[in-house]
């Protein structure tokens, strides 16, 4: 529960469209209450109905009495005595405003009195886990039928907001198909790299995940002129489009593929010298210094670098290590590690990197604007025989075989210290559980044929 004050909602009419919703978005409140001059009450305005006006032409220097609303939803301290009238006005605001958890108070001469949580007027209980204030927020996940797309938008779902997914759907759309019931999911079938779709995609959204690119080294080898136009470009014209549109949270998932080759064993941080290897990794860094340069006031970039995934999802990959090697340990029952696997690896199970997103979408902006996270578990850390070992554990029917070729040069030791530190990220899933999960789904017929293109991602590039 956020502790906020009254003072955290007010803004003057003489502030600008821009200001004001830099206030909204530090309060968190989705709303903005307008005095005049006299510091008394002559309206309201919203995060949604600021979006929409800039849709409209409205410029954000333009001083926001232009757009309030001039009736919002609010309770008179003579209203405070009646119940039935605390839960009449309660139940309209919440109508319009899902997820909200203060009410204003004003006198009888309309001036603001206090803000008011709204579950202490209804007489209920709040769970210590209780993060409410996001919930009824519109989220856009650009990629959100893909592999850790899928489980995002679920993991979304359940914690309250609304989502809207714009997806090519290059895999099909069986990972979300049965979302499509659920009333607070929508999907926008189209390319983030049409300029009419992204801006449909954009309309009314509180914030925007930004998962789309052409993923791995080997797909953007490839189509190298495709990874550049969706990895950079494209996300670069996302971040200015929701610039433009004050959608001021965005977060992008990167790769700790950035630092590329180090020598020895080093702990990398966010702040270590990138040393992209391939071009993969030279995309996410230009769409990183891309995407940080709009930041400004208002706009709040958020940047993700992702370690290696693995584990079961909707859309299920097989070309990722871990997922790679408990695939080819139960059918070809052999285990094949290259260039002697030394190479160090950072993991992370693809649900508790849908859960760092969540994260970041809950916290207060102060906390993650501008911020680089690498996004992983500093317990997570293997050399690729490891993980090999590992897998050979739980398929011990699978043959280890070790070739001296190296495919992938790639070797870094990450460090996830911030993200835990600061947002306090913890991880609830293991190597050895996910192999199992895995292997369930292949012997228990969950995933019909392993080899099928749709589980691999540099088939489609």
């Amino acid at each position: 529960m956020k502790n906020l004050k009254l003072k955290d909602v007010i803004v003057f009419d003489s502030t600008s469209i821009k200001e004001t919703m830099r206030n909204i978005d530090l309060s968190g409140t989705r709303v903005a209450y307008i005095v005049d001059k006299n510091n008394k009450l002559i309206g309201a305005v919203s995060d949604s109905e600021i979006r929409k006006s800039i849709v409209e032409g409205k410029d954000i220097k333009t001083q926001i009495r232009d757009i309030i609303n001039p009736n919002p939803v609010i309770l008179f301290e003579k209203d405070l005595s009646s119940s039935y009238l605390v839960r009449k006005i309660i139940a309209k605001l919440l109508s319009r405003m899902p997820g909200s958890e203060y009410v204003l108070v004003v006198d009888k001469s309309n001036y603001p009195k206090n803000l008011v949580f709204i579950h202490e007027l209804l007489g209920k209980k709040i769970s210590k886990k209780g993060k409410t204030l996001e919930k009824g927020k519109r989220v856009l996940v650009v990629g959100g039928a893909g592999y850790l797309g899928s489980v995002l938008v679920r993991k979304l779902l359940s914690r309250g907001f609304k989502v809207r997914v714009l997806d090519i759907l290059m895999f099909g759309g069986d990972s979300i198909i049965e979302l499509k019931e659920n009333s607070n999911f929508e999907l926008i079938e189209g390319d983030m790299r049409n300029i009419s779709t992204l801006a449909r995609a954009i309309l009314d959204v509180n914030a925007v995940v930004s998962l789309a690119a052409i993923v791995g080294d080997p797909a953007c080898k490839n189509r190298p002129e495709a990874a550049i136009e969706t990895n950079y470009l494209a996300n670069k014209v996302l971040a200015d489009a929701c610039k433009y549109h004050q959608v001021n949270k965005y977060l992008y998932a990167s790769t700790c593929s950035v630092y590329g080759a180090m020598e020895g064993i080093k702990e990398l941080d966010e702040d270590s010298p990138l040393n992209p290897i391939s071009l993969y990794a030279r995309s996410k860094i230009q769409s990183e210094e891309g995407i940080l340069s709009l930041e400004d006031e208002n706009f709040s970039p958020i940047i993700l670098r992702m370690a290696t995934l693995y584990g079961y999802s909707p859309r299920m990959r097989f070309d990722l290590v871990v997922n790679t090697m408990t695939k080819t340990a139960i059918v070809d029952k052999k285990i094949a590690v290259h260039g002697g696997g030394l190479q160090w690896r950072p993991l992370l199970n693809v649900d508790d990197a849908a859960e760092a997103y969540v994260k970041c979408l809950e916290s207060p902006l102060k906390k993650v604007k501008g911020e680089i996270f690498n996004v992983g578990s500093s317990k997570q850390n293997y050399q690729i025989i490891e993980i090999a070992k590992i897998v050979n554990k739980y398929i011990p029917n699978s043959k280890l075989v070790i070739e001296d070729d190296v495919s992938d040069s790639r070797n870094y030791f990450v460090s996830f210290r911030r993200l835990e530190n600061k947002l306090g990220f913890r991880v609830f899933n293991n190597l050895e559980k996910s192999i199992l999960r895995i292997k369930k789904a292949i012997e228990g017929k969950e995933i019909i044929n392993v080899n099928d293109s749709k589980y691999y991602n540099v088939e489609f590039s």
